[in-house]
């Protein structure tokens, strides 16, 4: 088990202060263990083991509290000992009224509060409203590469181990559960399906509505299919109908919106880059994880450039920034990313064409003096073109 030092930093940094800690991300991401370590940090720092309030709500012995908040908050209540108590809870969001519970602890007990969810719709409504101003969000996504190779103990100075691990990365993806199984190559396919499966169904299907599994087996699919593309609703609903499913707009709109809660898939606008207003155009979407993605569709049917794609976005998410993909007198610049007032171009290929400047040249266009960077699939001879850097994703994805 590593530590995930960028979102234990946040959370010990945090510890004691008057927000509600609230950790969001796909299922089976590494919430729970987080929530673990900063509880270790805890009794390093000498609280007591009486003090740690811990409850699972996915665990049979709790589930006495799921249909009855009332008894969950006295039970908790009971627990006063004349010190202050921190709480832990694990899918919290299974616990009809649990946004009255944690906010009535928050008021009625010296205490602090640690919550994680697999869907964000825990961060609407009720929650919303009862602690407006009152949490913090921490988004945890599957293992970044450089987490990966730590936890395969690979000597990040040997270019080729790292070469080599990057591809193991790009078809099997970072999710914790899937390398902490220790399962063999053969077999990793079959957890990730699986838990794919246990993804739609808890936080997908389950809020669809009934009859409609299949529809929406469907349209994920055609979503996989789209990822690094604009997504034309009004072309995929054609698509779905041809193919028998009836489906409006409307419908296609909210389901895709059911997936983006249950972090399956992440949502990226275009901007235009000279005016830096968001244009009406079509979103493009990217999906959490590459293994995944190729646990569905496998990966001879996903072009290596859009994999690229997808790992570069989810690394910028991950490393805190707004995403965008620009546009620019009718050429496009695959990801505009911005964070704390600062702003980076970014073009993503797998090979620069021979004797052409096509990939780069959208960079070239691009007014101003913000930082520009072209990330490539395998190692460049020029490591820059026109003064933009040019460096293979393997190096960039161990240094920030």
């Amino acid at each position: 088990m590593i530590k995930r030092e960028r979102y234990l930093k946040f959370l010990t940094d945090a510890i004691d202060n008057e927000f509600i800690k609230v950790i969001t991300g796909v299922r089976r991401s590494g919430k729970s263990v987080l929530l673990m370590q900063v509880q270790d940090e805890l009794r390093n720092r000498g609280i007591s083991a009486d003090q740690i309030v811990s409850m699972n709500f996915e665990s049979f012995r709790n589930v006495v509290y799921l249909n009855n908040p009332e008894k969950l908050y006295e039970d908790l209540m009971a627990r006063q000992n004349g010190k202050k108590l921190y709480f832990f809870f694990d899918e919290v969001q299974l616990i009809d009224r649990w946004q009255a519970v944690i906010n009535s602890l928050r008021v009625d007990l010296p205490s602090d509060i640690y919550i994680t969810g697999s869907n964000a719709s825990i961060l609407s409504g009720e929650l919303a409203t009862l602690l407006s101003g009152r949490y913090v969000q921490v988004d945890v996504y599957p293992f970044s590469f450089a987490e990966f190779i730590t936890l395969k103990e690979i000597d990040a100075t040997n270019k080729q181990q790292v070469k080599q691990a990057y591809l193991e990365y790009r078809e099997f993806g970072g999710m914790p559960s899937v390398l902490d199984a220790q399962v063999t190559v053969d077999n990793r396919y079959d957890y990730l399906s699986t838990l794919y499966d246990s993804i739609m169904l808890r936080d997908v299907s389950q809020r669809s509505g009934e009859g409609n599994q299949q529809l929406l087996k469907m349209l994920t699919m055609v979503m996989l299919g789209s990822i690094s593309s604009e997504v034309n609703v009004t072309k995929l609903v054609n698509r779905l109908k041809a193919a028998g499913y009836s489906i409006t707009s409307t419908r296609f709109r909210e389901y895709v919106g059911l997936l983006e809660q249950a972090y399956l898939f992440y949502k990226i606008p275009q901007v235009n880059i000279r005016g830096s207003q968001r244009l009406r155009a079509n979103d493009k979407y990217y999906v959490v994880d590459n293994g995944l993605w190729h646990s569905q569709v496998g990966e001879v049917l996903t072009n290596v450039g859009s994999q690229l794609e997808n790992i570069v976005c989810l690394e910028l998410l991950r490393r805190g920034y707004d995403v965008k993909f620009g546009s620019i007198d009718g050429k496009e610049v695959d990801f505009v990313a911005e964070k704390r007032g600062e702003r980076q171009y970014i073009q993503v290929t797998q090979q620069m064409p021979e004797n052409s400047n096509r990939e780069i040249q959208n960079l070239i266009d691009v007014p101003g003096g913000y930082p520009k960077l072209l990330i490539t699939g395998e190692e460049m001879t020029e490591r820059q073109i026109e003064g933009i850097p040019v460096v293979p994703i393997y190096e960039w994805l161990l240094t920030e």
